[in-house]
C-alpha cells in the first residue's frame, strides 16, 4: 500500500468486502484491478464493464478466479506474483512429503494418547521418484528440494520439452506432486482412472488447487489401498464439509490452503503485486509475470 500510495497519480480504492455487485461498481472507473482474494471471480461480464481497464494483477500464483480469455480480447494483461511466494510453496510441498513419508501426524497423535509404536511403516525419501505436475517457478523449486534428498524427478509439464506425459510417470512414481494452474484441461487431472494408474503404495501431494484432484475418487483410491496417502494443502471445497470422508482418514495430511500464506512470503507478493500494477499503468510490464504475455507484443 505504501507503494501504491507512493504515487501521485494513482488512486486507490479498496473494497472491503469483495464481492460480484461491488466489483461491478468500482471497475468502470478502474484503469487497473487487484484481486487478492480468490473470489468473486472477474468474468468476461465485469471485463466488459471496466472500459479503462489497462491491466490486471493476481496476488498469488493462480490465476483461475480471471476469465483470461475475455483479458485477452481486450489486449490486457494479467500478472501473477508466482515467483514471489514459489520457496514457501515448495517448502510446504516437501513439508506433506516428509509428513506422510515419516507419518509424523500420526505417530504425534499416537505419542500424545498415551502409545509408544516403534513404526507405523515409515519410509525413505532417498531413492524414490518423485514426479512434479506443473514445472513453473513453484515445480522448480521443489526439483532442487527433493533433488537434494537424493530423489529422482520426473517432470510433467506440456510447455516443458522433453517432459514425460501423465500417463508415462504416474506409474513409476513414489510421490506426484501438484504444481500446476488450474484450467479447463486441468480440472478433474487426478480421477479415478488417472489415481488407477499411480503407482501401488504412492503418496499424492496437491499445492495447487482443490479441482485438480477428484476428492470421491481419491477417497476410494485410499480406501482400497491403491495408494498409500495424500497430503491436500487445497481441496475440491474449502473449507470442507463435516461429511468429507478425507477428514477422517490417518493417512491423509490436510492443511488450509495455507502453502504461500508466510509472512515473509507475503510481504514478497504484496510487493510485487503493488510493483506489476504500477508497471501495467505504465506500459512496462515484464513479460516472466505476465500469463497472457502475447498482449504485449505490438
Amino acid at each position: 500500500m505504501r507503494l501504491l500510495e507512493g504515487r501521485a497519480d494513482v488512486r486507490v480504492q479498496i473494497l472491503a468486502t469483495p464481492s460480484e455487485s461491488e466489483l461491478a461498481r468500482a471497475l468502470p472507473q478502474a484503469d487497473g484491478v487487484v484481486m487478492v482474494m480468490e473470489r468473486p471471480a472477474l468474468t468476461a461480464r465485469l471485463v466488459e464493464l471496466a472500459p479503462r481497464l489497462r491491466v490486471a494483477c493476481r496476488f498469488g500464483a493462480g490465476y483461475d478466479n480471471f476469465d483470461v480469455a475475455a483479458l485477452t480480447r481486450r489486449r490486457i494483461p494479467l500478472a501473477t506474483t508466482g515467483g514471489a511466494n514459489a520457496d514457501a510453496v515448495a517448502e510446504h510441498a516437501l513439508y506433506l512429503m516428509l509428513a506422510l513419508a515419516k507419518r509424523g501426524p500420526a505417530l504425534d497423535r499416537a505419542v500424545k494418547g498415551g502409545a509408544w509404536p516403534r513404526s507405523l511403516g515409515n519410509v525413505e525419501l532417498r531413492g524414490r521418484t518423485c514426479a512434479i505436475v506443473g514445472y513453473g517457478r513453484i515445480g522448480r523449486a521443489l526439483a532442487q528440494r527433493v533433488c537434494a534428498f537424493d530423489m529422482k524427478v520426473v517432470v510433467v509439464d506440456p510447455h516443458v520439452p522433453g517432459s514425460a506425459a501423465l500417463a508415462d510417470a504416474l506409474p513409476q512414481a513414489d510421490f506426484v506432486v501438484l504444481a500446476c494452474a488450474l484450467t479447463p484441461q486441468t480440472r478433474g487431472l487426478m480421477d479415478a482412472a488417472n489415481l488407477q494408474r499411480m503407482k501401488p503404495g504412492a503418496f499424492l501431494v496437491n499445492v495447487a488447487r482443490g479441482p485438480l484432484v477428484d476428492g470421491q475418487a481419491l477417497a476410494a483410491a485410499l480406501q482400497a489401498g491403491r495408494i498409500a496417502g495424500a497430503g491436500l494443502d487445497v481441496l475440491e471445497t474449502e473449507p470442507p464439509s463435516p461429511e468429507n470422508p478425507l477428514l477422517a482418514r490417518d493417512d491423509v495430511v490436510l492443511t488450509p490452503h495455507v502453502a504461500g500464506h508466510v509472512a515473509t512470503a507475503h510481504e514478497r507478493a504484496a510487493l510485487a503485486c503493488a510493483q506489476a500494477a504500477l508497471a501495467g499503468l505504465d506500459g512496462r510490464l515484464d513479460p516472466a509475470v505476465v500469463v497472457n504475455a502475447e498482449v504485449l507484443r505490438p
